[in-house]
């Protein structure tokens, strides 16, 4: 047998194994009748042969999702060094269709694998965007609240990640987060401008009546600073703000 090749045998018939393209051409040639058995013979050598985050994916594209499953989980402690990256997380994640799948692909890297290869909170939204329901809450209970704070530390960051979950999402976040420490997550106009709009509604009022009317002055210093907000409100935050601000909607 060839160096780095791994042998496999069904129904009689052998054949070897050294790269994903080939393992994605040998389950292509049956037809996935033998896929689990294809796997559990390799599996000892999967994360060798699977190589990076491209071999990943032309793999699981073929596969049934229980195999899919099968195969994660024989990579195992090794998943992370494949994938690579939070952008090809993301991509691997995007590809997916069932979430059966995702979850074991989420567990399977677990907290340490997910903190290493999520490096800002870009990739965190992009990785957020394509897990749904389920996999969105144990993403944030895998990445921990202490994670969370220090990866989120301006309004626009936060917003960011907020518009990628749906509302039940949006609050855990918010809860894990802690909501008394989104004031201190505002550095200018533009930062409470997206927080607002990515807040559930019924939190963006509040959110402005835990700011003392200095610190939203501070935020919003002028009539510039007053335009760039504008455009953002709700017609409710607008009259509050007016009734705050030392500015005029109609400053020059």
């Amino acid at each position: 047998m060839d160096a780095g090749a791994f042998a496999i045998t069904i129904d009689g018939d052998s054949a070897q194994v050294r790269t994903a393209a080939e393992l994605v051409v040998a389950l292509d040639v049956l037809q996935g009748n033998h896929d689990r058995a294809v796997l559990e013979q390799l599996r000892p050598h999967l994360s060798s042969i699977i190589a990076d985050a491209r071999g990943l994916h032309a793999t699981l594209a073929v596969l049934a999702p229980e195999d899919k499953t099968f195969l994660i989980e024989a990579i195992g402690t090794d998943l992370r060094g494949v994938i690579g990256s939070g952008s090809r997380l993301r991509d691997i994640l995007a590809s997916l269709g069932e979430t059966e799948v995702e979850e074991a692909l989420l567990r399977t890297l677990g907290a340490d694998g997910l903190r290493t290869l999520i490096a800002s909170p870009t990739e965190l939204a992009e990785v957020l965007e394509w897990v749904y329901d389920q996999c969105d809450e144990l993403a944030l209970d895998l990445l921990g609240a202490d994670w969370l704070q220090r990866m989120l530390r301006t309004g626009q960051e936060m917003a960011l990640v907020l518009r990628s979950l749906d509302r039940p999402r949006q609050h855990k976040l918010i809860e894990m987060i802690g909501f008394e420490r989104v004031p201190a997550l505002l550095m200018n106009e533009l930062d409470l401008a997206h927080m607002l709009r990515a807040l559930p509604s019924e939190l963006s009022c509040p959110l402005l009546e835990q700011l003392p009317p200095e610190r939203l002055r501070e935020l919003v210093r002028d009539a510039r600073d007053w335009a760039e907000l504008e455009p953002f409100l709700e017609a409710d935050e607008r009259d509050y703000l007016l009734s705050v601000l030392e500015v005029t909607p109609d400053a020059e």
